[in-house]
């Protein structure tokens, strides 16, 4: 019995012992962090993540959508869209897949394009994953954007953007050093 006893009590603590939460540890990534302090970057965009809503669920099967995508998910990659800054100066030629809410004329093609200053920029790094958060606005004769780029330790990167006229939408990339050559 006490044998019993004992050996439950070993096997307890082993399993108390051996059982500790692993913590991931990032390592710090100067090129990220030389290429946030310069404010030089752009972002190719690869994949572009609509606001599913009643609407555009409806054209699912109506082979709007390419083969190998779906409305969740749309590949744009090597099609040229991007997101830059330099400076203090964005600039932007997305595709916008999904509801206008208001606005918006007749021959207008939807994308998301413009080049100017910077409105209420905030950066912020997360030491913990040492990921830096890049927030913005924008506005033009239209509508307001704000843009919410979250950009990884391995450059990969992800902007929200929310509109003052449409749903709301997320695109997913590479973020990339700005060459001498394209900036302003």
């Amino acid at each position: 019995m006490k044998t019993r006893k004992f050996t439950t009590f070993l096997l307890v603590g082993f399993l108390m012992i051996g059982c500790k939460s692993t913590q991931k540890i990032v390592l710090p990534n100067a090129k990220l962090d030389a290429l946030i302090e310069e404010r030089a970057f752009r972002m190719e965009v690869n994949a572009v993540q609509p606001q599913i809503t009643t609407a555009l669920a409806q054209l699912n099967n109506s082979q709007l959508v390419r083969p190998g995508n779906t409305l969740s998910n749309i590949n744009v990659r090597g099609e040229g869209y991007f997101i830059q800054m330099d400076g203090d100066s964005v600039s932007a030629n997305l595709p916008y897949y999904g509801e206008r809410q208001m606005g918006g004329g007749y021959g207008s093609d939807g994308r998301i394009e413009f080049k100017e200053t910077a409105k209420d920029l905030t950066i912020e790094k997360a030491e913990n994953k040492n990921s830096y958060q890049v927030a913005f606005g924008v506005s033009n004769s239209e509508e307001y954007l704000r843009f919410m780029i979250t950009i990884e330790n391995n450059f990969s990167s992800s902007v929200q953007v929310s509109s003052s006229h449409r749903n709301r939408i997320r695109f997913t990339g590479k973020v990339e050093k700005l060459e001498p050559s394209e900036q302003q």
